[in-house]
């Protein structure tokens, strides 16, 4: 694991997505953008022809581009918050240069305690079912919430974090922070992967 600071690579992604919008809009393969086709100009079943370009081009993008590893994106931590009982904090992915590749919307999370602990984490990792093209101007982010115990009996303890990728390579880290944290016992909530930066700038990158 190695520690840098991403606010230069997160600016460039955040201007790239400025630029690219069409390739955020095209993220999620088989559901193309509505085409505003222009006046008086229909296909025969009722879809303008630039709606089904943009279907037959997702397809295509989506077919070339292989299931994405952790060797071709680099991940942060960002948007940390902390409420009066809940915590949250975002984690973003990032394509290295000149990679494409695919994954499920639905992240593959896992975390976990220390040795000692025995009782199990609950964790609801939540998706819509679709696939998505990451690319170096296309990054993708989930937000990892928990909330905090209110009593010792209440409190379960986690202490790594580890993301896998779609070819079943994965690379483990802290959660969040360094060190051991608190949770409600009722478990972790993590978002479906969302086209964009999350919040905040990258503190740490893996």
């Amino acid at each position: 694991m190695r520690r840098t600071t991403r606010a230069a690579t997160v600016g460039a992604a955040a201007a790239a997505l400025l630029l690219g919008g069409s390739a955020v809009a095209s993220a999620t393969i088989g559901k193309a953008s509505p085409g505003s086709a222009s006046a008086g100009t229909t296909s025969v079943t009722g879809r303008s022809s630039a709606g089904t370009s943009s279907a037959g081009t997702s397809a295509a993008g989506a077919a070339a581009a292989r299931p994405c590893g952790v060797d071709d994106v680099s991940f942060y931590f960002g948007g940390m918050t902390a409420g009066t009982g809940h915590r949250s904090f975002d984690l973003t992915l990032l394509a290295h240069d000149g990679i494409s590749c695919t994954l499920k919307d639905t992240p593959l999370i896992t975390v976990a305690g220390p040795p000692d602990q025995t009782k199990p984490i609950p964790l609801t990792v939540n998706g819509r079912g679709g696939t998505l093209i990451l690319r170096p101007d296309s990054p993708l982010h989930a937000t990892v919430a928990y909330s905090i115990p209110d009593t010792p009996e209440d409190k379960l303890e986690v202490s790594s974090l580890t993301l896998a990728m779609p070819d079943l390579t994965s690379r483990g880290t802290y959660f969040g922070v360094p060190g051991v944290n608190d949770i409600y016992s009722g478990g972790i909530s993590i978002t479906s992967w969302t086209t964009g930066l999350g919040l905040g700038e990258g503190e740490e990158a893996f």
